[in-house]
């Protein structure tokens, strides 16, 4: 599990003094958001600390994180939770690390504003999250920046859905039970924005959301069949689809391979006092520790059950199994995530963070959003980036079989591309659109295909038209391809021409809602 919503309790209570709204009103915000004070009171689980470890700090770094096999490598660098002289951390950096268990999110979020020994100095976050989270470390006066990327979840995080739900369009009107501003929740908010739902569907579908404290309890509710979707991670997923029959993963971080990226975040005011201690910290653990966690998986296996009591309740092979739905993210993932060689237009932290945030603030969970560049300190990255520079892992898929042209989309979103008449070229404009509304999807659904359909209305030779708008969907795969480095066996094109209208051709506003290219993702 990332972590259970205790801090709830607190602010649930407040409210219901005051009266009058219903669970998903109170609970508009994160606890987090709700001014931690750096004088209160946390309780974070902690291995007892060897004193004899001090390194480069004078005392051991503490590093706050949840039960979730994404943070191996560091676990690895650290040879367990424990500071201790036997690590890759001591030995290659004379750097002494405590990694303290913190699920409660209002205790770690109390801990992280006190800082120091009596603290911690680093906690997990998720970029979704961070843009959720750091509004409130900002108005409270504590400043901290995302250091590097840890994991990227691979399956772990999923929708399950009655077989009933096809698609993230069957959504409106079911009732979903999930555990609010988790990294599963984004990937509910993330497949409802990117989908043909309007505005008033999509709010509806979030009003009617039955919040629970942490992911067992959404999968209780769908198990019990009180619920007709629940937005869930593992190992939550495969027992709510083993006890709940006619029940399936209707869209996972499987598909959405790139949405969903664990974090290690840091107090700027320990950034500043500290440089030596940060880039130890990342070195050891995106270059050595990852390193080693990958060549080892019986390590991390054993390190996660000496460590974490869910691990060992779980056992070897239950937690091996579990290491599979993560990917631990190195150097390369790094440079992809940060931009470290420069060649995006935009990093993919910013293009998820900034989502992320204008998507909470849409919500109404936050009031205002954070810049990137407020929220990450990426020089450690990249001064081990310029000392050992590493090529990209580039995504890649295996050509699309003929059945990927009609199979059904787990999400389709429209969005207009306008062209000249008769002509497949893509003008600057249209080009801004597919930068801004399609790039983004194809980037975090690297694991699913991506079919291109372009529309047309019933105006002139439909055979011609059927041409015209193959043509058109292509030159838009071609620039993904060429422009956003997407892999073109991701893609399909199809040319429907007039043949799926969503509105009468009779009237011009009719004509407009038809001449449109369909945007569907189609599980692999």
């Amino acid at each position: 599990m990332r972590f259970t919503w205790l801090g709830w309790v607190t602010i649930a209570v407040i409210v219901a003094l005051i009266g009058g709204a219903v669970w998903w009103q109170k609970s508009r915000r994160p606890a987090t958001e709700a001014a931690p004070s750096p004088g209160a009171p946390a309780a974070p689980t902690t291995a007892s600390s060897d004193s004899s470890c001090t390194g480069i700090l004078g005392r051991p770094l503490r590093v706050g994180i949840v039960t979730w096999p994404g943070y191996a490598g560091g676990i690895v660098a650290n040879n367990g939770f424990k500071p201790n002289q036997d690590s890759i951390y001591y030995r290659n950096h004379n750097l002494c690390v405590e990694f303290m268990l913190m699920e409660d999110v209002d205790a770690r979020a109390k801990a992280f504003a006190r800082g120091g020994k009596d603290g911690v100095d680093v906690v997990w976050s998720t970029v979704d999250f961070w843009a959720n989270e750091l509004p409130g470390f900002l108005k409270n006066d504590v400043t901290a920046k995302a250091i590097m990327q840890v994991d990227w979840s691979r399956g772990g995080d999923a929708i399950v859905a009655d077989n009933s739900i096809k698609r993230i369009e069957d959504l409106y009107q079911k009732k979903i039970s999930l555990a609010l501003f988790t990294p599963s929740h984004w990937l509910l908010e993330y497949s409802l924005q990117n989908s043909s739902l309007d505005e008033s569907k999509q709010s509806e579908i979030v009003k009617g959301l039955v919040g629970k404290n942490a992911s067992p309890d959404a999968r209780a509710d769908f198990v019990a069949n009180k619920v007709d979707a629940a937005v869930v991670w593992e190992p939550d997923v495969q027992e709510a689809l083993q006890k709940r029959s006619n029940s399936h993963i209707l869209v996972s971080s499987k598909e959405a391979r790139k949405l969903i990226a664990d974090l290690m975040v840091a107090r700027e005011d320990f950034i500043r006092a500290h440089p030596d201690v940060i880039r130890a910290f990342v070195e050891g653990w995106v270059v050595e520790g990852t390193e080693k966690a990958n060549r080892e998986p019986d390590t991390v296996v054993r390190l996660l059950m000496e460590n974490e009591p869910l691990y060992k309740s779980l056992g070897a092979d239950e937690t091996k199994k579990n290491l599979a739905t993560v990917k631990w993210a190195d150097l390369a993932d790094n440079a992809e995530m940060f931009n470290l060689d420069d060649k995006d237009q935009q990093p993919l932290f910013d293009r998820i963070f900034s989502q992320a945030g204008q998507s909470w603030v849409r919500r109404g969970y936050i009031t205002a959003t954070v810049t990137p560049a407020v929220a990450k300190d990426d020089q450690f990255l990249r001064e081990i980036y310029k000392k050992t520079p590493v090529e990209r892992i580039l995504d890649t898929a295996q050509k699309p079989s003929a059945e990927v042209a009609t199979k059904a989309p787990i999400v389709v979103k429209p969005i207009t591309v306008n062209f000249a008449s008769s002509s497949a070229v893509l003008n600057s404009a249209a080009q801004r659109v597919i930068d801004e509304q399609v790039a983004l999807l194809s980037k975090t659904f690297s694991g699913a295909y991506i079919r291109v359909e372009g529309n047309t209305d019933n105006t002139g030779n439909a055979d011609a038209n059927r041409k015209l708008s193959q043509r058109r969907a292509q030159a838009v795969i071609d620039y993904l391809v060429s422009r956003h480095h997407l892999p073109a066996n991701q893609f399909v094109a199809v040319g429907n021409g007039p043949d799926h209208p969503v509105a009468s051709n009779d009237t011009a506003e009719g004509k407009a809602k038809n001449r449109r290219t369909d945007i569907n993702v189609v599980a692999r």
